[in-house]
């Protein structure tokens, strides 16, 4: 039962018990109602006042029967809320205690900072790909929405060391800075790659303005959520069919297909060899779409006799367990391959 259910429950306990007070006076005393409820009330209470006027034995007796109810009512009354009260705080401070050992157990996990209307789609997307995730947040609201939706969450402003230290910032993998302000998204930004260098960052922009701004401060990515949405409009207005068919296929439940991105390590089986010489679309089934270099080339569609070399990232389509495939590939040793080695 809620505290404010309980709150009713003892109010309206203390009222039946007065009216009964009030009305056994008038019936056995033949007081007035208003002595009459007046002794009740003191009565109940316990204040001792005195007697209104003389009691008769019946009076007297009665005076005790109410004497006992009031003592008893007040008695569990205080019980009531003090176990509610202790009980609510007892609760809060174990679940506390729970979500941050489990903060502390995690590693590569991304940290969300703000669980407003962009925090809380990056959440989703986030648990979809069913990767591990911290929101912060210094909302009560917010707070209690998303652990509502079972994250993991630290209480408190997300610019402060203090709070991203508690979030696991040095053994994160990424961060998205999704405040509603620019200003407290720029705070958390720069205190996030001070305590982290090597933290991939991600920001929200809402005006056009800040986003050099972030882009100095540390973040490797800014997005404005209202350019996005105004590309996706008019998207769906011109090409309302190839926007349809793009979300079927990248999030329908019987038929998903995923776009991830792979690196070249040094001592992969990839590295130094040619896209079809390591036989990635017939080893993994997914697709090569596309080959950024070390140096940032962008090549589209690479052909197959496209060399891999160390740090070069490549952009891949296929279904989860495909992906899964090439990402066993990628991590693959060099066991005999050999091929055109990176020059320079």
């Amino acid at each position: 039962m809620s505290l404010e259910r309980r709150l009713l429950s003892i109010s309206l306990l203390f009222s039946f018990i007065v009216v009964v007070g009030g009305v056994g006076y008038a019936l056995i005393e033949g007081w007035p109602w208003a002595d009459a409820f007046y002794m009740a009330v003191i009565t109940v209470t316990t204040v001792g006042f005195g007697e209104v006027h003389p009691l008769t034995p019946a009076g007297r007796l009665f005076t005790a029967v109410l004497i006992l109810l009031g003592v008893g009512g007040i008695t569990y009354s205080f019980s009531t809320l003090i176990n509610t009260v202790v009980a609510g705080e007892l609760k809060g401070a174990l679940e506390e205690h729970r979500m941050m050992r489990q903060i502390n157990t995690m590693q590569d996990h991304y940290i969300v900072c703000g669980f407003g209307r962009v925090g809380y789609q990056v959440c989703l997307e986030l648990r979809r790909e069913a990767r591990s995730l911290v929101v912060v947040d210094a909302n009560e609201t917010s707070i209690e929405r998303a652990k509502a939706q079972g994250y993991p969450v630290v209480a408190g402003d997300a610019g402060s060391d203090h709070i991203l230290q508690q979030a696991g910032i040095k053994r994160a993998r990424g961060l998205v800075a999704a405040v509603d302000s620019d200003a407290d998204n720029l705070l958390v930004v720069l205190t996030a790659r001070s305590l982290n260098p090597e933290l991939y960052i991600v920001a929200r922009a809402n005006l056009e303005d800040t986003e050099a701004k972030l882009l100095r401060a540390g973040a490797d990515r800014v997005i404005s959520p209202y350019t996005l949405g105004g590309r996706r409009l008019a998207q769906m207005l011109i090409r309302p069919d190839l926007v349809d068919f793009l979300d079927v296929v990248m999030h329908s439940e019987s038929l998903e297909l995923l776009l991830e991105n792979f690196t070249v390590v040094q001592g992969s089986v990839l590295e130094g060899c040619s896209i079809g010489q390591v036989g990635i679309r017939e080893k993994t089934g997914a697709n090569v779409l596309g080959l950024i270099r070390r140096q940032g080339e962008l090549i589209i569609s690479p052909e197959a006799s496209t060399v891999l070399y160390r740090g070069d990232v490549l952009i891949a389509l296929g279904t989860r367990q495909q992906l899964q495939r090439l990402a066993q590939l990628v991590s693959e040793p060099q066991s005999g391959l050999s091929g055109p080695q990176e020059v320079g």
